[in-house]
């Protein structure tokens, strides 16, 4: 007995049987357990979301410092400074970054100081070169200076105390830059997920293997481990696994122990020899559901154990547009990330839009700006066995359940395949 049973009815499938998108999704993230937060070094964790709040032991900057080359002057030294009149003072030494020992400025002398560089005991101004003679022995001011000027004071930055990064927050290379500066070498975040990618089905071959009738090479194990990656996630392959019931349980064993989440591809449809979702049920939980959407109907989420498995069709679009919209929000949530979805923009149709009755269309769809607005235009053919239309485009353009067409110049939403 397969699922699907059509009993002799003259449609293939009846709006009732249907499951929304949102309700599948649903299903699947509320199945994605909390992962458990590991330490990593801080350059380690670029991307990755952040386990704990993290305030600053220190302050910066940690001392007054120049901001701008110039001069370490005394203001009040200044007061009659014009560009007619110069005041003219003696240069009594340099101050670089870094150097510890330091020159006293005293009233009616300079010192010449470099960006960052500690301002000197007694000055309380920084005069940029550009507004002097830049002269090395005796330098003439031809503006007044404010006391403070042109000089960074401790805590300006980050106070003690105060927070520098919070839980939940997706390291940004500026945060490793604020948090190094902070002193901060370790961080505790959310690991990326192990994602395993299960490709099945007697027809497939290795890409490096010549087909032979009735074969194909198998993009969908390459294609999703690459969309694994691409997601934050860490992708292993089981390499191709024969519709054969003992083969597919062979590689849900060995390969439980190192996955967060198992992505299959192939045997979620209708056919004999389609044999995931008892072999699943077999080893944990197995849910077979027709989902309102076009192309990915067919669709499986479950366990095995206690790793979520996503179960996805085997043509290569509708395994493509389906990993779009329930894998990869799957493996953002594993990652502890908010941002479980692409952003989305509004386009208008460049050709008209078109999807089956009760079924939400994902048009494969290129995107151009024609006059200050988005335009989307269908990538060719849209077969679910068409590669190219996936490798030419950068968004889905949604045709709702209530609509069959969108027409051209109507509004479409994009979900954009592009970060």
């Amino acid at each position: 007995m397969t699922r699907f049973v059509g009993q002799g009815r003259t449609e293939g499938t009846d709006a009732a049987e249907l499951v929304s998108v949102e309700d599948h999704l649903a299903g699947i993230l509320e199945g994605i357990p909390e992962a458990e937060p590991i330490e990593l070094r801080l350059v380690d964790a670029l991307g990755l979301v952040l386990a704990d709040d993290i305030s600053s032991e220190v302050e910066l900057p940690a001392f007054h410092n120049a901001a701008m080359d110039g001069y370490a002057v005394v203001a009040g030294d200044l007061v009659d400074a014009t560009q007619e009149a110069p005041t003219a003072l003696p240069v009594i030494g340099e101050v670089a970054a870094g150097m510890q020992e330091l020159p006293v400025v005293s009233s009616g002398r300079v010192v010449r100081i470099m960006t960052g560089a500690p301002i000197p005991p007694g000055a309380d101004a920084v005069v940029p070169v550009e507004l002097t003679s830049g002269g090395r022995a005796q330098v003439a001011f031809h503006t007044p200076a404010e006391v403070g000027q042109n000089v960074r004071g401790p805590g300006e930055d980050i106070q003690v105390g105060s927070p520098i990064v919070t839980a939940g927050r997706r390291l940004s290379p500026a945060d490793v830059a604020l948090l190094a500066a902070s002193g901060v070498t370790r961080v505790r975040c959310l690991p990326p997920p192990r994602v395993v990618v299960l490709s099945s089905g007697d027809e497939l071959v290795r890409a490096e293997d010549v087909p032979s009738t009735g074969q194909i090479r198998d993009s969908n194990g390459p294609m999703l481990a690459a969309l694994v990656r691409a997601a934050g996630g860490v992708p292993f392959s089981t390499g191709i696994v024969r519709d054969d019931r003992k083969a597919l349980m062979h590689a849900f064993d060995t390969n439980t122990g190192h996955a967060d989440l198992f992505v299959c591809t192939g045997g979620a449809s209708a056919g004999t020899r389609d044999l995931m979702p008892d072999v699943i049920a077999s080893l944990g939980e197995s849910h077979s559901v027709k989902v309102a959407m076009k192309p990915g109907m067919p669709q499986i989420r479950g366990r095995v154990g206690q790793v979520p498995v996503i179960g996805l069709p085997g043509n290569p679009v509708s395994a493509f547009v389906s990993f779009e919209v329930f894998a990869r929000p799957a493996i953002r949530r594993l990652q502890g990330r908010r941002d479980v979805a692409r952003p989305t923009v509004r386009a208008v149709a460049g050709e008209e839009l078109t999807a089956p009755p009760h079924k939400r269309g994902y048009t494969r769809v290129r995107l151009a700006r024609d006059e200050g607005r988005w335009v989307a235009h269908p990538t060719g053919p849209q077969g679910s066995h068409l590669i190219s239309s996936i490798s030419r485009a950068d968004g889905l353009a949604v045709v709702p359940e209530d609509a069959v067409e969108i027409a051209v110049g109507e509004q479409v939403v994009v979900h954009l395949l592009v970060d």
